[in-house]
């Protein structure tokens, strides 16, 4: 009996087990504050999650929920004010200069080819990360002056939910929805959806878009799978901008000298009330990463996405009347389009540490295969003329006998095979090292349905990479990089011309090269950091055309742009924010055809860049104003229409509770006039005056 109390006592181990059983689990992160603009690890530039200062190139990043705020739900709204980027979107499509080179076939989508023609919507897109310079070596074919990569929103095991409702000027209202929930220790699924009615300062311009995108997520340790699909539909008016007025032409009717638009900005020079342009798209995704040992993985990843794009478009097609001489009026042309595309891209790689004496690696391998299919089939006819400063918009007498013909009714197909390797090295006192290679096969099959002809084209290339990173003294890392892209006949928008004259389908592969050099620093206990760049980016062996053979063409050309980039964000005192960057270029064509020798890239303006200050408490009254500044730029190849240089102010003022935000934003505050972007000197789109945005928010 006097031993059943010693046998009943827990021990000392029984009973530390018993408490620590009882003890609620608790995770330690390391997290920026709220506020703050800087990215964590980003992968776009090297495919792994890599931090910033160990990445020998510039890479930037966009937060979606601030352009948002400001009322943006486009790409062009998202990418304003970014160090050397410019945007020379169509109606129909997002395209933008990268260091002045087109980054039309350089869109991704969580890394997977994205380059289909269409306006992109961000109500899905968590950032936007931004690779400058050639980014073949990860990512294929391209223009090489970089790739954007926009980053969507996946679930995690947080339960969260937020909703919006935003109304702005011009007729703005939306709503969306963001709802995460873990399903049980392993499984979460995360729903987006939304829709916006978009009003415009623009006469007759408006649009209709929506989303829906679930996602699920399974993960186990290091192995995961991540499952996507979205769909998205635009619905609106196309609007091309406003004419420049021509004041000269040659004795062969062709202009030699513009002025700036005369017509009034909210003037519309389409047909009102038929004009309309839908984009419908759906993509699916398939993420899975498998660990085969400690520290190697496969991951494996599928892509399909599908475009549907139809419209009928009136829009000036030359800034005066040529059959009569008549610059007081414009020509005018009326498309019809319907388009599908469908991309099918799966990548199969390998990621794995390993050490060599007293080098450390870390090592990705892949293979990937790419099938595109693009269908354009267009009719085209004439529609009539309107006065060059107040069109009539509503004269469609165009319907009545005039009506579009059979144009192009094509059929491309698209594939590409490619091996990559690379290599990240730990080389030991403060020194890594960085070296890629990748080889492609590009193969393009190209139908004209009208003409019965058809044309196969195939071109292989290597891109190489290799760069260096030095931590000199703490916190200040010195770069170096060089790095080659490429960009094949049919590479860029889908598809050759079968039956053509000449030799432009017989060329090989156009080529670019980057070198930059550059310092990045963190500075006051890492709170402010800065990024200081030089680069040079060349298009060496550009297509030339023969002055005395129509079709015929030689690759002995050269564009260059050479600059110098800078960048800092961080928290410069207790929830005070700072982000601004600025670039310094001179894109020139320096080898080309006469007219163009000696010409700056269109489109590219040689200086840009913002600088934002923002206050950002956790809770209570929080505030952002900033400038964005773009330099002069040319609309056109020729240098004849320069669209002046611009400085925007933006500011936004919110309110936080527990629950709730509330925010009103201002774009444009001081309501300059301005242009924002030109797809030619009779297409130039002017800049919004000053717009409102009201935008409440609830989590729950």
């Amino acid at each position: 009996m006097p031993a059943l109390p010693l046998l009943a006592a827990p021990t000392a181990d029984d009973q530390e087990e018993t408490v620590t059983s009882r003890l609620p689990a608790v995770e330690v992160r390391d997290r920026r504050s709220q506020g703050d603009p800087r990215p964590g690890k980003l992968s776009s530039a090297t495919r792994t999650a890599t931090e910033l200062t160990d990445i020998p190139q510039t890479v930037q990043s966009v937060a979606v929920e601030r352009v948002m705020a400001y009322g943006g739900r486009d790409m062009a709204a998202a990418l304003t004010g970014v160090p050397g980027i410019s945007n020379v979107s169509d109606t129909r499509f997002d395209a933008f200069r990268i260091r002045g080179f087109s980054n039309a076939g350089d869109m991704l989508l969580d890394g997977m080819r994205d380059d289909a023609q269409y306006v992109r919507s961000l109500g899905t897109i968590e950032r936007i990360e931004i690779l400058k310079g050639p980014a073949a070596v990860l990512y294929g074919r391209g223009s090489g002056g970089g790739v954007i990569n926009r980053i969507s929103k996946q679930p995690g095991q947080e339960a969260f939910g937020q909703a919006s409702a935003t109304f702005g000027s011009y007729g703005q209202q939306g709503v969306a929805l963001d709802w995460n929930r873990p399903l049980d220790a392993q499984w979460a699924m995360r729903l987006n959806l939304g829709r916006e009615h978009e009003g415009n300062f623009r006469d007759e311009v408006r649009g209709t878009r929506q989303y829906f995108a679930p996602s699920l997520k399974w993960e186990s340790g290091r192995d995961s799978w991540l499952l996507q699909a979205e769909y998205q539909e635009f619905l609106r008016t196309p609007d091309r901008g406003v004419p420049a007025r021509v004041t000269a032409l040659s004795p062969r009717n062709t202009a030699t000298a513009y002025a700036l638009p005369v017509a009034d900005d909210g003037k519309f020079f389409g047909a009102a009330g038929r004009d309309v342009l839908r984009d419908t798209t759906l993509a699916l995704r398939s993420t899975l990463t498998r660990a085969v040992a400690p520290d190697w993985s496969i991951r494996h990843g599928i892509s399909l996405f599908e475009l549907d794009s139809d419209f009928d478009n009136s829009f000036v097609s030359q800034s005066f009347v040529s059959s009569t001489r008549n610059l007081q009026q414009v020509q005018r042309s009326r498309f019809q389009q319907d388009l599908h595309q469908r991309n099918l891209q799966t990548n199969l790689e390998v990621l794995g540490k390993l050490a060599s004496g007293p080098l450390q690696h870390e090592l990705l391998a892949g293979v990937e295969y790419a099938w595109q299919k693009r269908d354009p089939r267009l009719w085209m006819g004439s529609a009539n003329p309107v006065s060059l400063r107040n069109p009539d918009n509503r004269d469609n007498r165009d319907n009545k006998g005039i009506v579009p013909q059979p144009w192009q009714m094509n059929y491309h197909k698209a594939s590409n095979l490619g091996i990559y390797v690379q290599d990240q090295i730990d080389l030991g006192g403060r020194l890594k090292g960085l070296f890629g290679l990748r080889w492609d096969d590009f193969d393009i099959d190209s139908r004209n349905q009208l003409r019965n002809l058809r044309s196969e084209r195939s071109s292989h290339a290597l891109s190489p990479r290799v760069g260096a990173v030095w931590e000199a003294i703490p916190d200040q890392h010195l770069y170096l990089s060089w790095s080659k892209n490429y960009a094949p006949v049919g590479g860029d928008v889908i598809g050759i011309t079968p039956g053509t004259e000449g030799n432009a389908n017989d060329l090989g592969p156009q080529y670019s090269r980057q070198v930059e050099t550059g310092l990045k620093s963190d500075w006051f206990d890492r709170r402010i950091s800065t990024t200081l760049a030089w680069f040079q980016l060349e298009l060496y062996n550009r297509t030339v055309a023969d002055p005395l053979k129509p079709g015929t063409f030689y690759q002995t050309g050269l564009e260059r742009n050479r600059g110098v980039e800078f960048s800092v964000a961080g928290e410069v005192l207790r929830h005070w924010f700072l982000r601004a960057g600025w670039t310094q270029q001179n894109a020139k064509v320096l080898q080309a055809e006469p007219q163009f020798t000696g010409k700056r890239a269109s489109g590219v303006s040689a200086r840009n860049g913002s600088l934002f200050v923002s206050y950002a408490p956790p809770l209570g009254w929080f505030g952002e104003t900033g400038l964005i500044v773009e330099g002069a730029r040319f609309a056109d190849r020729d240098n004849l229409v320069e669209l002046p240089a611009y400085t925007r102010w933006d500011a936004m003022v919110g309110y936080r509770l527990q629950r709730a935000d509330f925010t009103l934003a201002a774009t444009n505050l001081a309501g300059r006039r301005y242009y924002a972007s030109a797809t030619g000197a009779s297409q130039i789109i002017p800049g919004a005056p000053r717009t409102l945005s009201f935008t409440a928010t609830y989590r729950f």
